[in-house]
């Protein structure tokens, strides 16, 4: 019992080990103008706030020990800790590479001198500093390297052209799977589908327009030889429960669609054709490498038709399964990669 204790309270140390009273230092600028690595502190020290941490900004720190403190390694920084009264410290430094920028931080212990969290993040401009300082401080609230907090809404630009990983809100994919009829659809076997699928996101909704066809062979009614022919346009909703790169939703879609039930020389009961009407879907997935530009989908949802064919019953249901594959094209400057490719939208 002792022992499952002591792995319990280790388990827990990576979420609640940073949740002290910390002290934020002059970031040192090296490249950079000294009034973007003070906004770059300000912005961290603002952000890290917002995880319930009691925070002292650099100006705080200067008047707790009644200098202007300029300290860029670990023992120095413990020494300003004691002195601030302060559990640990919060040193680093903004640097320019060329035209990218360079966020590296250290947080160090004061009690035991070690430093407990390192990591840098880089920005291709300056303008996705503020996202580098939300990182990082999200990275040090919750004691995970940078590369383990990525999420949809907070990848740089940088990352963007190295993994090409981006905040993705408008991708082109298709859709392969099989529907297994539990009512109508004149007795017919199971389904095999494919489709075509546009998808608009913002951080926890998404919108899907759809395009399936759905073929079958062996209606009962016509001995065997005959085949169901399905086609649906549908409009899904759909809420997104994580930013993440294994993200789980729910969704429901409502659309027209066409079915069609034919013998083996191709007649339909009545000469009717295609009959035309309401489709309508519910249910869940998964999208796997959510902030990559290419993604994967796992998807189970209910089907049903509410055409109207003579001498077979309705509506026509079951459930669907589908494995997705969806790409989003790098986005260029400007529109010079298409809107469809990701360069207008």
């Amino acid at each position: 019992m002792k022992k499952l204790l002591t792995f319990c309270m280790i388990g827990l140390i990576p979420t609640f080990m940073f949740a002290a009273r910390v002290g934020v230092l002059h970031f040192k600028a090296v490249g950079v103008a000294t009034e973007t690595a003070e906004i770059v502190v300000a912005l961290l020290a603002s952000d890290l706030a917002s995880y319930k941490h009691q925070v002292m900004n650099p100006d705080a720190v200067d008047a707790a020990v009644g200098q202007i403190v300029r300290c860029y390694e670990s023992g120095c920084a413990a020494e300003i800790g004691f002195k601030a009264k302060v559990e640990r410290v919060i040193y680093g430094s903004v640097s320019r590479l060329g035209e990218k920028y360079i966020v590296q931080v250290s947080v160090v212990n004061v009690s035991t001198r070690e430093i407990v969290w390192t990591g840098s993040l880089s920005a291709a401009s300056a303008d996705d500093l503020d996202m580098v300082a939300k990182r990082i401080a999200k990275s040090i609230a919750e004691g995970k390297k940078v590369e383990e907090t990525v999420e949809v809404g907070m990848v740089t630009e940088q990352e963007e052209e190295e993994p090409r990983r981006r905040q993705a809100f408008f991708v082109t994919g298709g859709k392969f799977g099989m529907l297994f009829p539990l009512g109508g659809y004149g007795g017919s076997g199971n389904m095999v589908y494919g489709a075509f699928t546009l998808w608009y996101e913002i951080p926890n909704v998404a919108v899907e327009l759809s395009y399936d066809i759905g073929f079958s062979g062996n209606l009962t009614e016509f001995g065997g030889g005959g085949k169901a022919l399905e086609h649906i346009i549908d409009m899904s909703f759909l809420y997104l429960f994580s930013k993440t790169d294994f993200c789980p939703y729910v969704k429901a879609g409502i659309g027209m669609s066409s079915l069609g039930l034919y013998d083996s020389l191709g007649y339909s009961p009545g000469d009717m054709g295609m009959a035309f009407g309401l489709g309508t879907s519910a249910g869940a997935g998964l999208v796997m490498f959510r902030t990559y530009d290419f993604r994967v989908l796992l998807e189970a949802v209910y089907h049903i038709n509410f055409n109207e064919i003579p001498g077979f019953e309705g509506p026509h249901h079951g459930p669907k399964i589908s494995l997705g594959l969806f790409y989003r094209a790098r986005r260029r400057k400007g529109c010079g990669g298409g809107c469809f490719g990701g360069g207008c939208w």
